[in-house]
């Protein structure tokens, strides 16, 4: 249900956008970011979505498609790409929005548009040296095991392999995301602290000034709970996810699919959710069409 709710979310944001795109022949550098941040977490979760499916109505087609470890680099691939545009997004609202006397973001704030674009090909860079790695490790590990297994005085078994490249993936995963995630972190502190900041300079001056009375203190509030609810869906999703893959090999495949399907369903789509309802362009767009789809129904 998540998943289907999610390829809905996404797809509209990119769908929404890529109108938009067609139609004024220019996107602004957020809607170029949340474009590709929906696309990613689109094609993430379209992609489980049609593994949960193929499990249970062709079991034959599902595990034909599960080796060489297909699925483990699809996914490795897909959720990488989708937390470093994430924590893209957040470098975004950090620079744009805080306020900070520091020259580092007097050097970025002008220019931070044209460097957009070499961010998300950073962000596929980094994605996709992280998926390279994984599958020449994954692809190693594959050829030992089975010279170890040939070797009568050392047999291996399935279930040790399964735990071997439970490791490798929690490793690879755990190496691959930390960088992101970083980031992320980084900029969401830094963001919450400049409006923290602004928001008691504000008081500050109503105190003082009685007459004073600042209407964006409520606005300011707001987009610190979202910053906060951001981090904390972000490090939630990580940290599930991370779980999630070092318990793998103990589950059947029915669980495995559960587990996982759980575990990177919720934050997508609560987090594009909310960036759908704090967008006047794409709220406005989705309330447009709830009320088109009430009135069919009735």
């Amino acid at each position: 249900m998540q998943l289907s709710a999610g390829v809905i979310a996404n797809g509209f944001i990119v769908g929404l956008n890529c109108i938009y795109w067609v139609k004024f022949r220019t996107l602004t550098s957020y809607d170029m970011i949340l474009t590709s941040l929906a696309f990613s977490r689109f094609c993430l979760q379209l992609f489980l979505s049609l593994n949960n499916f193929l499990y249970k109505f062709d079991p034959d087609i599902f595990y034909a498609f599960q080796t060489p470890n297909l699925f483990l680099v699809v996914w490795i691939f897909m959720n990488q790409v989708s937390l470093c545009f994430a924590s893209c997004l957040s470098v975004f609202y950090c620079v744009k929005i805080a306020t900070f006397n520091l020259s580092v973001f007097n050097w970025l704030k002008p220019k931070l548009s044209k460097l957009v674009p070499w961010l998300l090909l950073g962000s596929l860079l980094h994605s996709l040296i992280t998926t390279v790695v994984f599958t020449f490790v994954s692809y190693f590990f594959e050829i030992t095991s089975r010279n170890f297994t040939d070797h009568p005085s050392r047999n291996i078994t399935i279930t040790d392999k399964r735990k071997n490249l439970a490791k490798i993936v929690f490793l690879i995963h755990s190496i691959g995301s930390g960088f992101p995630l970083s980031l992320f972190i980084a900029s969401s502190g830094l963001l919450i602290l400049s409006l923290w900041k602004h928001i008691r300079k504000m008081n500050l001056n109503s105190d003082f000034n009685p007459s004073f009375r600042n209407p964006s203190t409520e606005a300011h509030l707001r987009a610190i709970k979202s910053v906060l609810s951001f981090l904390f869906l972000y490090i939630m999703y990580f940290a599930v996810s991370t779980v999630t893959i070092g318990i793998l090999s103990h589950f059947t495949d029915e669980w495995k699919i559960i587990m996982f399907s759980f575990g990177v369903a919720a934050y997508p789509f609560v987090h594009s959710t909310i960036l759908i309802l704090g967008n006047p362009k794409l709220k406005q767009a989705s309330a447009k069409i709830l009320h088109s789809a009430n009135c069919c129904f009735r």
